[in-house]
């Protein structure tokens, strides 16, 4: 059991640097510091879920037609009315992890508001960056010194879950009806019947290029893996420029996440409906066999101990031409190289044929904390954050790397009326794409405590150095990972 809970806590230490990547870009300028957090931030399927996806056509289609035009509001009353306020006096305390200027201060704001409006109600923040968030809940589980409330990333909420902290999220989708989120994140954030946690923003991973070194090779967008292995040895000119950053540090998950990407758009697991290791699959291993070559082919030598932080460094920088990230990495240009704003775009992930069959998510969500003396408050509190403008307000403070989980966010005219989101809808459109039909890693069957050892073991990284530095052959390195993946998931399924 204590083996289990260290590699559970162990994920969500790791998920950390994921969660790096989605702040390095906010309004900080990128170091070669190494990631605290990893890339996480994602999940699975095309078909709408119960909470249904966003309605209206593609997120180019709402952003132009959605102009003058407003989602028809409910007439009903209050759908939090049977979640009742006493009056009574009641002091919780709230964790969240939005650290820097802009979204602290959001934050700061709409708590003051919400005491403002219930003036019994005190609501004590506390902030804390990701790793010190997972290092607080752990520490808090054995001392009682838990939140009531708390923002949370999909490691950690499953690993909150099974320490059995979790306050039921179901009593507030009942309120709201189960159409108030979109569909495909909610279901990632429920375990069976329970609802875990509230997604409060999201994305998908796509891969972001430069339009003007292609421009200048006279080379397209590559359709293909053979075509991407191409392009990528064309444009590299190490080390004024390289081509594909494949970064394989065993302390961070950016080779898992990668993979991830790759072998989704394919329609290959990392982990199989039975929870067992799929890296031996001929799909995944081709993918394995991809990302060492585009190593090869230009990706700067050192990457092999890259973070999260450094990979980022690298397109932030204007030194390579192809990433892996999501809409933060838009931000992320902008403070670190904003005369190359105009100059990048993205695709979703293909397959080797060029199929795009699934995309790997994430999602920053909200969740409440079971030893709350008062979980009425905890629900109208979480659904003050997703009232409509103080929502899009929130999701505009880095647009296009904090994408809607609300229907009525996802369809209105307001959040597309942002100068970012307008220049960068195509790209924005991909990755509500991927959203739709998107799982997070390893949890293309739904959750599962198993995906936890591909991103906190450093398997994937390993078996990617075993590659590239021994010249191991890939089915080789495939096979040993793949073991040490299903020893690593034993332990967690006990």
């Amino acid at each position: 059991m204590k083996k289990r809970l260290a590699l559970i806590v162990a994920a969500a230490l790791a998920a950390t640097t994921v969660m790096t990547g989605c702040g390095s870009g906010n309004g900080q300028k990128a170091t070669g510091a190494p990631a605290a957090e990893s890339v996480a931030e994602g999940t699975a399927a095309g078909d709408t879920a119960a909470g249904g996806t966003a309605a209206g056509g593609t997120a180019a289609e709402r952003a132009d037609a959605g102009k003058g035009q407003e989602v028809q509001e409910s007439e009903t009353a209050d759908p939090m009315a049977a979640i009742t306020d006493d009056g009574t006096k009641k002091t919780i305390t709230y964790w969240h992890t939005f650290t820097e200027g802009a979204r602290k201060d959001y934050i700061d704001e709409m708590v003051a508001e919400y005491m403002k409006e219930h003036p019994n109600v005190t609501i004590n923040v506390e902030v804390y960056p990701w790793n010190v968030f997972t290092q607080k809940w752990t520490a808090g589980l054995a001392a009682g010194a838990l939140p009531d409330v708390s923002s949370v990333n999909p490691d950690n909420l499953f690993a909150i879950n099974q320490a059995g902290a979790v306050l039921p999220m179901n009593p507030l989708i009942d309120a709201l009806g189960e159409d108030y989120f979109l569909g495909k994140p909610l279901e990632n954030f429920t375990d069976g019947d329970t609802v875990l946690g509230i997604p409060y923003y999201l994305h998908s991973y796509v891969m972001w290029y430069r339009k003007d070194v292609l421009e200048e090779k006279n080379l397209s967008v590559p359709k293909n893996w053979d075509e991407l292995l191409s392009t990528v040895t064309a444009v590299a000119d190490p080390p004024n420029r390289y081509g594909f950053t494949i970064a394989m540090s065993k302390n961070d998950q950016m080779c898992a996440q990668l993979l991830s990407c790759f072998a989704k758009a394919e329609g290959a697991p990392l982990i199989t409906e039975d929870n067992r290791g799929n890296l031996t699959d001929p799909k995944v291993v081709k993918a394995i066999q991809l990302m060492a070559d585009l190593y090869k082919a230009g990706s700067p030598e050192g990457s092999v101990n890259y973070g999260l932080s450094e990979q980022n460094d690298v397109f932030f920088q204007g030194k390579s031409t192809f990433a892996f990230g999501s809409g933060f990495h838009i931000n992320g240009v902008k403070q670190n190289s904003p005369e190359l704003l105009d100059k990048i775009a993205a695709v979703p992930f293909t397959g080797p044929d060029g199929e795009n069959l699934g995309a790997t998510t994430f999602v920053i969500g909200l969740m409440g904390w079971n030893q709350t003396k008062y979980p009425e408050t905890v629900y109208d509190f979480i659904k003050f954050h997703f009232e409509k403008e103080r929502y899009i307000d929130f999701l505009h403070l880095i647009p296009g790397g904090q994408l809607p989980a609300t229907a009525e966010a996802a369809n209105s005219a307001e959040f597309y009326d942002d100068e970012t989101i307008q220049k960068f809808k195509t790209e924005i459109e991909y990755i509500q794409e991927g959203i739709e039909k998107g799982t997070f890693i390893g949890m293309d069957y739904g959750l599962t405590p198993a995906a936890s050892a591909l991103t906190s073991q450093g398997i994937i990284e390993e078996c990617l150095q075993d590659i590239v530095l021994n010249g191991t052959p890939a089915e080789e390195a495939a096979k040993k990972a793949n073991d040490k993946l299903n020893a690593a998931i034993e332990i967690l399924m006990e």
